[in-house]
């Protein structure tokens, strides 16, 4: 069982995704120690998991477990980029659909973990 609890925070922003089509969505995830509110620096790609929580009308693929890249920027700070996916994709393969996407990002090691809500826009 994790032994710390750390601060997490996030923001997305739609990047280069767009209504129909399935390029990169951007989320900036702090975290940082409670007490100090040092940036927690030493984080990996694994120690991540990012979920998509509900549903966009007209929506047939999510982000959930879809890091399509990852950059520890070594102050605490992590750039993960996200991109649509789905085990069984519609003809034509999966789209971003215009919409608010409310997603999750989980943080957890053998030894700290966390969790934070983002708000991902698609105009």
């Amino acid at each position: 069982m994790p032994t710390t609890s750390v601060n997490v925070q996030a923001v997305a922003a739609k990047g280069s995704a767009a209504p129909g089509n399935n390029a990169n969505a951007d989320i900036l995830v702090l975290v940082s120690d409670p007490k100090t509110g040092a940036g927690v620096s030493t984080l990996v790609q694994a120690d991540f998991t990012v979920a998509d929580q509900f549903g966009v009308p007209g929506q047939s693929c999510g982000f959930s477990s879809n890091i399509t890249s990852f950059v520890n920027t070594g102050t605490g700070a992590y750039r993960i980029t996200v991109a649509t996916h789905s085990a069984s994709p519609p003809p034509g393969g999966c789209k971003w659909v215009a919409g608010h996407y409310l997603g999750q990002v989980n943080v957890k090691t053998a030894s700290v973990l966390g969790q934070a809500a983002f708000l991902l826009l698609i105009p």
